[in-house]
This record gives structure tokens, sequence and C-alpha cells, in this order.
């Protein structure tokens, strides 16, 4: 029974990566409800898993890159509108949002929804490798989490977490670091 279930899901991988043009090295699941929205370059490396009910948008040039062994959870909004790039084995918890670009809000007496979007060339997210989002963590705008990293449940990243360092809070500050010497996470101060 599981053999055919494998079976299923690569059929079902294939028939994702055809219809959103999605550049896959194998093995992708997609699961129910997901919603793929690709007008850019979205491409995923072996083993990718899109958990159900999941929003991916990559807009008009942008980028959506998922390494090897990425993990979405459940009801996540990944939206691309330049880049936003997942390292290998990424996992994210359920209602992750990701967005590498913000509404523009300047004008006071225009509705927000027809001023556009806040975003300036060059800006991207990028997730190292290894690092796990809690659930309903927020990531906004031009940043990076470093390898290995964690981000605490309900937290907002809005700055740059370095690698190996554990981050939590709104906005997202680092509250612990591995350190190789002691071979522990290390609260900071």
């Amino acid at each position: 029974m599981s053999k055919i279930k494998e079976i299923i899901k690569n059929l079902l991988g294939r028939y994702y990566s055809l219809r959103y043009n999605i550049i896959n090295s194998g093995g992708l699941y997609v699961g129910m409800g997901t919603k793929i929205v690709n007008r850019g370059h979205l491409s995923c490396g072996r083993g990718v898993k899109i958990r159900p009910s999941v929003y991916l948008c990559c807009d008009h040039n942008a980028r959506l890159v998922f390494g090897d062994n990425c993990e979405i959870g459940n009801h996540s909004t990944i939206f691309s509108y330049g880049e936003i790039v997942f390292g290998d084995g990424v996992l994210t918890a359920p209602n992750v949002h990701i967005v590498d670009h913000n509404h523009e809000y300047e004008d006071p007496f225009t509705h927000i929804y027809k001023q556009g979007v806040r975003y300036n060339p060059g800006d991207r997210v990028v997730i190292g490798d290894g690092s796990w989002l809690g659930k309903n963590v927020v990531v906004i705008g031009n940043v990076s989490i470093g390898k290995n990293c964690v981000i605490a449940a309900n937290s907002v990243v809005t700055k740059d977490v370095p690698d190996y360092s554990i981050a939590a809070g709104i906005p997202a500050r680092v509250i612990k670091r591995y350190d190789f010497d002691r071979k522990e996470w290390v609260k900071l101060q």
C-alpha cells in the first residue's frame, strides 16, 4: 500500500511541476488545497514537501527557491516579489507567513490596496540550511536568517538573525546562541 502512495505522490509532484512551471529536482510533494501562482522562477530541490493548504506566490520576475528536503507547514503563505531562498533542510511549522515586500502606505488619502507594494530591488529573504521556523512566525522584508537557527513560535522577524541562534519575540531578537566550545545553547544577557 505504501508503494502505491509513493507512486501517487511522485505523479502529483510531476503534475504540479508541469502545471505551475516549477523546476523540480524530484520527490516534490504538494498537499491538497495548496494554491500556487508562479509568474517568475519557482524551483524545488529534491524531497521538498509543501503541506496542505499552503499559498505560494512568485510574482513577475521574482524568484522563490526551496533547497533539498525543505518542508513547509500547513496553511503557510510565502509571497516573493523579488527573491526568497530556503536553504537545504529548512522546516516550518503551520501558519508561517514569509514575504520580501510590504504594502505602500505613504498617501493617507488613498486606500492602501491602491498604493501598490514597497520593495527595493535587491531586497530578499534568505533562510539558512537546517533552520526551523515555529508556528505563526512572520518574516517580513529584506531579512537573512542564518543556518541552523530556531525562530520561536509567534515571532516576527524584521532583522537578520546570525547562524546558530535562537530568536523570539515581536520583533524577534536573539535570545540564545550555540557555543561550540561548551557544546550547548547559551542564553544571552
